[in-house]
């Protein structure tokens, strides 16, 4: 990533919005203290880049490949997929100091080629260069030195 991206990118939600994101909403804690999403119906059925934030304060960045709606249903029912498992506690835990984390996401278009050879997929791409830009405290990959 070259070091003019990522000095304008600080892990901050209105940078995402200003970079096309949108904002489809929040996690929630039930009165089982189970998460519940609420906002945007439907979520979007596309494959994208989604985002959860504290504030302003980016904390994970992940991609759908099978659609926004799918993986964010994930997180709040399945126990079994080891990053939604890992995610979801994340998130149930931060809930229980904050009232909601914000969702965001960005629906892309269809997988390109470069030179009509060269397969290039954006979902992969954008979510690998926003994880190493700011460097999510959630995300596990891209956790150099800041």
């Amino acid at each position: 990533m070259n070091q003019a991206l990522s000095s304008c990118l600080s892990g901050h939600a209105d940078q995402l919005l200003a970079g096309g994101f949108v904002h489809i909403g929040v996690w929630l804690s039930d009165e089982g203290g189970q998460m519940a999403f609420q906002g945007a119906n439907p979520v979007p059925d596309e494959p994208g880049v989604y985002a959860y934030a504290v504030g302003q304060e980016v904390l994970y960045v992940g991609s759908a490949q099978r659609g926004l709606r799918r993986r964010i249903r994930h997180y709040a029912s399945s126990k079994n997929l080891p990053t939604a498992s890992r995610i979801r506690e994340k998130v149930l835990e931060t809930l229980s100091s904050v009232t909601n984390i914000d969702i965001y996401v960005i629906v892309l278009e269809k997988p390109l080629t470069l030179h009509g050879i060269l397969p290039v997929d954006p979902v992969a791409g954008l979510e690998e260069g926003l994880i190493q830009a700011i460097k999510p405290k959630w995300n596990r990959r891209g956790r150099g030195a800041r």
